[in-house]
């Protein structure tokens, strides 16, 4: 089943006056089991930058109203302004991220906006046999012990991927199999490497064993016994949340009075479009449209994208695959 329309148009925007909510974000109790519901919704717009990535990283908290069955947005703060973040470095900032998650309990589910896996054949040529065994040792299960001793894993990260990609798949970059679906970069292409290599090793590695990640833990319509309890995690892309609502998915990051308005058509067209409220009394548009960097935005369109997964059961849209089983072992971006 494809989803191309909004999820209801009911109007549900609101907008309270006063500062931006900036509260602290905690995993808010609730449910025992994940398939009960989560109480709370978290959307991270994922940031590797070397000096600061914590300051550039977001992240939205949101909670599932139980009556409406709707999502609320409560709140937006910057990664650096979570408690326990010794600096806006990388080498602070990912640890305290990956922390925080593996502090989440069941009933809360994340999504997170960077690549959790490799093309299929970059993953079979390492030996393993699933996506758990894969990145529970990246990049150990693709470089090899001796990765530890080069100056550049980024670079040594690309070269392999690209060196197999000359053997056995398409062009110079190849693509996931949902990459292609959502208009996403390859995952070790121009930038996206960066990203890529460091979302897998600093958040996803250390957490693999405290969390559950959707699809690659599901079997029919329930978790696989390995499956660890944890929150649950999943890939998103806010370009293509915003996209699938018909709202601008370029051009509405930047200073520009252009810019400025994208971004403010953005942050009203995804409470005004979507099954999403903003916290009334909490100036949650206008923090958004106060980020020029965009970074603020695209978490709340990943905290979307992450409760309109676990609303539909995390089941996968992969009619249009070429290859529907490389999910397990590739990934899956919800939107």
């Amino acid at each position: 089943m494809a989803y191309t329309t909004p999820l209801c148009r009911r109007g549900l925007k609101r907008r309270g006056g006063g500062r931006p909510c900036m509260d602290g974000i905690g995993d808010g109790g609730g449910a025992s089991r994940a398939d009960d519901g989560p109480v709370r919704v978290y959307g991270v717009d994922f940031s590797a930058a070397a000096h600061d990535a914590g300051r550039k990283t977001w992240i939205a908290s949101g909670t599932v109203d139980p009556e409406r069955g709707e999502l609320v947005v409560t709140g937006l703060r910057r990664l650096a302004d979570l408690g326990g973040v010794d600096g806006p470095r990388r080498e602070d900032a990912l640890p305290a991220l990956a922390a925080w998650i593996r502090a989440l309990d069941e009933s809360a589910v994340v999504g997170l906006d960077f690549p959790f896996g490799l093309p299929r054949f970059v993953v079979e040529e390492s030996g393993r046999d699933s996506w758990r065994s894969f990145i529970g040792s990246f990049p150990e299960s693709l470089l090899g012990a001796g990765h530890r001793g080069t100056d550049d894993p980024v670079r040594a990260f690309a070269e392999r991927c690209v060196g197999l990609t000359d053997r056995h798949g398409e062009g110079t970059y190849d693509k996931r199999q949902t990459d292609a679906a959502v208009g996403a970069r390859s995952p070790y292409g121009f930038i996206a490497d960066t990203i890529a290599f460091h979302g897998m090793r600093d958040v996803l590695a250390p957490v693999v064993d405290d969390a559950r990640f959707a699809p690659m833990d599901r079997s029919g319509e329930g978790w696989r016994p390995e499956a660890p309890p944890g929150p649950t995690v999943v890939e998103t892309y806010p370009a293509a949340v915003l996209d699938r609502l018909g709202l601008s998915r370029t051009s509405y990051k930047g200073g520009g009075e252009s810019e400025t308005a994208r971004r403010r058509q953005n942050a009203e067209g995804l409470a005004a479009e979507a099954d999403v409220a903003y916290e009334p009394e909490s100036d949650l548009t206008g923090a958004m449209v106060s980020d020029a960097g965009g970074d603020a935005l695209d978490a709340a369109a990943a905290c979307l994208g992450a409760f309109t997964a676990w609303r539909r059961g995390y089941e996968t849209d992969v009619a249009g695959f070429d290859d529907p089983d490389a999910v397990a072992l590739e990934g899956y971006i919800y939107v």
